[in-house]
């Protein structure tokens, strides 16, 4: 939201410049919404969900159950949005790549309990998918439980 289409989609790295310029847009969405009453509540998933777990996050630099619910539960659905869909820079990522991935930041960028829930929600999907599937004889772990 507010981040030029020239960021958006280039080929390649970002400068720090632009990954500067990529940062601001949880200000832009709380600066948009904040003016419409109705959308109000749902600010707080606009202006946090890159905030980190750890607190190494922005705009604010929350960290763990100081960082709203629903702004926990948007970073994740986002960042699976984000690498299940092809960019301009690369293609989508297989499904068990994107797992893998968000299960290593488990207590780093996310949530370690929204991800136990996201995932028990990914095998639900699956199931209403696909009846004939079955679940995993061992659950997805969090790099937390071993």
């Amino acid at each position: 939201m507010g981040v030029p289409d020239n960021i958006l989609r280039k080929n390649g790295p970002l400068t720090q410049a632009e990954i500067f310029e990529m940062r601001k847009h949880p200000q832009y969405a709380y600066d948009l919404l904040s003016p419409i009453t109705y959308l109000r509540p749902a600010i707080e998933i606009a202006y946090c969900h890159h905030e980190w777990w750890d607190g190494s996050g922005y705009p604010r630099g929350l960290k763990g159950e100081a960082i709203p619910l629903s702004a926990r539960v948007f970073a994740i659905v986002d960042v699976w949005d984000a690498l299940s869909s092809d960019r301009p820079y690369r293609k989508a990522w297989p499904r068990k790549k994107i797992i893998n991935y968000i299960k290593n930041l488990s207590g780093k960028q996310f949530d370690p309990d929204v991800i136990k829930v996201f995932f028990k929600m990914i095998e639900g999907e699956i199931k209403q998918i696909d009846p004939s599937h079955k679940p995993r004889s061992k659950p997805i772990k969090n790099n937390d439980q071993k």
